[in-house]
């Protein structure tokens, strides 16, 4: 179990696994899916986690329509040679394993998931960095006035509520 954590943290040891096929996915976007998974309550993450979940639910439909046809051939021609010359049956059961999924990796992100307890927050930098709309008013926090613009193309109004709102421009 070490060594599979180990992948994660050590880009060498990520590549050996993908050299065996126990991985798909390239090392940054298999971090990227456990960052997307550890953090999905941010506002940034809600999206892609959304999407990471559609393409698990796509892989899992596609493994039972292989499992619904192995039972359909397995009925119409039993254990004769396939249509297509394969072993018909016995090939086709085959296919039904982990090892068609093309989305194996995102299934396995589970495995290295924390608490919510142990995870740590993002700072206000790292918030302001991945929010399209930054709040410069943190609760909590006091906040200096500050003009209009700023000069690096960024403009500052008040939302309803009085708080100061950057938009990016």
């Amino acid at each position: 179990m070490t060594d599979s954590f180990d992948s994660v943290l050590d880009e060498d040891k990520y590549a050996a696994s993908l050299t065996r096929g126990d991985r798909r996915l390239s090392h940054m976007a298999f971090k990227g899916a456990i960052l997307i998974s550890l953090y999905n309550d941010q506002p940034r993450f809600n999206q892609p986690s959304k999407l990471l979940s559609l393409l698990m639910d796509i892989d899992s439909l596609l493994t039972k329509w292989r499992y619904n046809h192995v039972m359909m051939v397995q009925r119409m021609i039993g254990s004769k040679v396939g249509t297509g010359g394969s072993s018909g049956y016995q090939y086709l059961r085959s296919t039904v394993s982990d090892r068609y999924k093309v989305f194996l990796d995102l299934f396995n992100t589970s495995t290295y998931l924390i608490p919510r307890a142990y995870i740590p927050p993002l700072t206000r930098s790292m918030k302001r960095q991945l929010s399209i709309l930054c709040h410069d008013h943190i609760p909590g926090e006091s906040s200096e006035e500050e003009d209009n613009t700023n000069g690096s193309g960024e403009v500052n109004n008040e939302d309803g509520n009085g708080e100061k709102v950057k938009f990016e421009i």
